[in-house]
């Protein structure tokens, strides 16, 4: 009996503890400004994200003011009085719209996304079309970059 009343009070001293596991949220939509470097090139942009497209909305360089949107199969084009849907399928994989769409549905199609807990944020691994992708989310769930080395491309969140 002496030994059951130890035991028992170890137990209720611990029931109280409980590990926290901090799960990151993947956001499925969201709007940020950001600045993209695909090789010698370099442009800013904000990029929208929804649960069905991606608009990316150019606002710097002599493409500023164009707007691609991009929804998991049709490309569109929008400049003006100037707009063109393309096949998605067909077209240049490292445009900013489709490269967002596949990371998202790449990480939100997985049960549990490959995370792991870096200084003030969280890194998450995963593959396009385009190649191997690493993004960083921040602790507060904005996004602070994403990678594409084999594309060299890298996408800086303001």
């Amino acid at each position: 009996m002496k030994r059951v009343i130890p035991i028992l009070f170890i137990l209720l001293l611990f029931t109280g503890c409980e590990v926290k596991e901090y799960t990151p949220e993947i956001p499925d939509a969201f709007t940020q400004k950001a600045k993209v470097m695909s090789g010698d090139f370099t442009f800013e942009c904000e990029i929208c994200k929804t649960k069905g497209e991606v608009i990316t909305s150019v606002t710097s360089t002599s493409a500023d003011g164009m707007v691609m949107t991009y929804d998991g199969s049709v490309l569109n084009f929008n400049y003006g009085e100037y707009s063109y849907d393309i096949d998605g399928d067909g077209f240049e994989r490292s445009n900013i719209s489709i490269v967002i769409y596949e990371v998202f549905d790449s990480l939100i199609s997985l049960s549990q996304p490959n995370a792991k807990k870096i200084e003030n944020g969280y890194q998450y691994y995963g593959k396009t079309s385009l190649g191997d992708f690493v993004l960083i989310q921040n602790e507060n769930n904005t996004l602070r970059s994403l990678s594409i080395k084999s594309a060299n491309l890298e996408i800086e969140f303001l």
